[in-house]
């Protein structure tokens, strides 16, 4: 039986004065202090990932750097009136990730 390899690994974005192009965010990191939320969008090339995944021998955390695209800062009150909005977009990307997923499994077991 083949070993799976599991990899432990924290991304860490720049500082967003300096943040530029790609516009595309594939990690996002919510902090809380006192009465303010922050988001920070970060893209991660995925070659660095692919590349170390390739090198790694243990299961020591890695840390890469990634570019932050965007922060974010959100009163309290203000984020907490996203509540609702959030679940309800939740609710409905688990109904299709769901859909998804069953359409996917039925392509496989038909052969198509």
């Amino acid at each position: 039986m083949a070993e799976t390899k599991r990899l432990n690994f924290r991304v860490v974005g720049e500082d967003p004065c300096q943040a530029g192009a790609p516009l595309f965010s594939n990690f996002v990191g919510i902090a809380h202090v006192g009465r303010e939320v922050q988001l920070e969008f970060i893209f991660l090339d995925i070659n660095q990932v692919a590349q170390h995944l390739e090198q790694v021998r243990g299961e020591e955390p890695v840390t890469f750097q990634g570019k932050t695209v965007a922060k974010v800062v959100i009163p309290s009150w203000a984020f907490l009136q996203l509540k609702g909005h959030i679940g309800g977009i939740f609710e409905k990307l688990e109904r299709e990730e769901s859909g998804s997923a069953k359409e996917e499994a039925g392509e496989r077991a038909h052969g198509s």
